[in-house]
């Protein structure tokens, strides 16, 4: 008896252990979740010509939700004077680009399903009565690629500068047509459609290839100095035509025009706005296409960005006074501080200096802290939430030895102004 009840609890410890070690081995076998990127809504009548979806130069709008029929209207059919299209739609969407400047354009499609079979047209935009003429066959377009659907390619089609033909037929597996030559002032239509019924969206992305200098735009965390994303708003300064406006964006291309000058707006939720001023020949210039926007958060020790540097003119008598040129980035850090009145700020003083006489330096430092101080208070900020200092004189004997290190003479430090706390 006491040998079977010996057995018993050998056996049930053993199972019991079995047991564990399985459950512990189902739990460690954990699916990892597949984020899937989100898709992009079509608007309301896409699929008709006279409500077409306005397509941004170099940016992609996709990936897109799934096509789904002709729309009300099934404006694309052959006939015997138009060749070169659809026999009929069958999940279309039209879309619109307007040309900004002369160059090359030339479009990629990107299918989300690689057997999805994606054909297209490219119109010239006339005028209001274009959609009515194309519903009577009264335009044709200048390019169309119709191939077969080409699983080597993911399905992929477009316009490029390597395409040769204009017109590519049902029979062809050649997934690429030949770009357009396009001028300023030009809209063309493109209609996209999916042979494939219960097919899944896609990307679609239009360029004007120029050989002008590209910008590339990197929104940088000043904090952890790492890479980071935000919005981005280019803008031609003269005509005020919008350039690039993205979400979200991390690292961004940007064409410039010889002869043309840009606005670029920056932001990102709890960080200061950043603003650039530039142009095709800044660029050209500095021999740098790439611009690190430096984006400050908004936190206790941040430094807020001057859109300049300070100048200050020195009287007789030792007496310092702002220079005009200093007075609009002034107006543009009052206008910051006043949009965030919780700011209680730090105004430092900074000066280039040989080290002639540190401890003057010293006070002409404190004089440049007053003097921003006083004019932001004319400009109606609280006094109260300002506080000054000079530079000490370890931080002017510090940039001293910096500037005996190099080559290019004295250093021109800007004045700082830092956020001292916040309420």
């Amino acid at each position: 008896m006491k040998r079977f009840i010996i057995i018993f609890v050998v056996l049930f410890a053993f199972t019991q252990c079995f047991c564990q070690t399985n459950n512990k081995k189902v739990k460690t076998k954990k699916k990892p979740v597949i984020e899937k990127p989100l898709e992009i809504p079509l608007p309301a009548r896409s699929s008709d010509c006279f409500f077409p979806v306005k397509l941004q130069l170099d940016s992609n709008f996709g990936p897109t939700e799934p096509l789904q029929g002709f729309g009300y209207v099934n404006e694309i059919h052959r006939d015997s004077q138009t060749k070169n299209v659809f026999e009929q739609e069958h999940n279309t969407v039209w879309y619109m680009l307007d040309i900004p400047y002369k160059g090359k354009l030339i479009i990629d499609i990107t299918p989300k399903g690689e057997s999805d079979d994606y054909d297209f047209l490219v119109y010239k935009y006339t005028d209001k009565y274009f959609c009515n003429r194309i519903d009577k066959n009264r335009v044709k377009p200048i390019r169309s690629v119709m191939s077969a659907g080409n699983i080597d390619k993911k399905g992929k089609t477009g316009l490029s500068l390597t395409g040769t033909a204009a017109n590519i037929g049902k029979n062809s597996f050649e997934p690429y047509g030949r770009y357009i030559d396009v001028l300023p002032g030009e809209s063309y239509v493109i209609v996209l459609d999916n042979l494939t019924d219960n097919g899944l969206g896609h990307t679609i992305r239009a360029e004007v290839y120029t050989p002008h200098t590209p910008l590339f735009i990197q929104p940088i965390d000043s904090t952890n100095k790492q890479r980071t994303t935000a919005n981005i708003r280019v803008k031609e300064t003269e005509t005020d035509r919008e350039v690039l406006n993205l979400t979200d964006a991390g690292s961004t291309k940007v064409k410039l025009l010889p002869n043309t000058s840009y606005d670029i707006y920056i932001t990102k939720n709890g960080y200061f706005d950043y603003y650039r001023h530039t142009s095709y020949n800044d660029v050209l210039d500095s021999k740098d296409s790439v611009l690190s926007a430096r984006l400050i958060e908004i936190k206790v020790g941040s430094s807020i960005p001057l859109k300049g540097n300070l100048t200050f003119d020195e009287e007789e008598g030792g007496k310092m006074s702002l220079l005009p040129e200093s007075l609009p980035i002034l107006d543009d850090l009052a206008t910051i501080l006043s949009n965030y009145p919780q700011i209680n700020i730090e105004v430092i003083g900074r000066i280039p200096t040989e080290g002639l006489n540190v401890r003057r330096d010293n006070e002409m430092t404190k004089q440049r802290a007053e003097l921003i101080k006083t004019y932001l208070v004319s400009k109606g900020i609280p006094e109260s939430n300002i506080t000054t200092r000079g530079s000490s004189i370890k931080e002017l004997e510090k940039q001293i030895a910096e500037q005996n290190k190099m080559k290019n003479g004295l250093i021109y430090p800007n004045c700082e102004i830092k956020i001292k706390s916040t309420r």
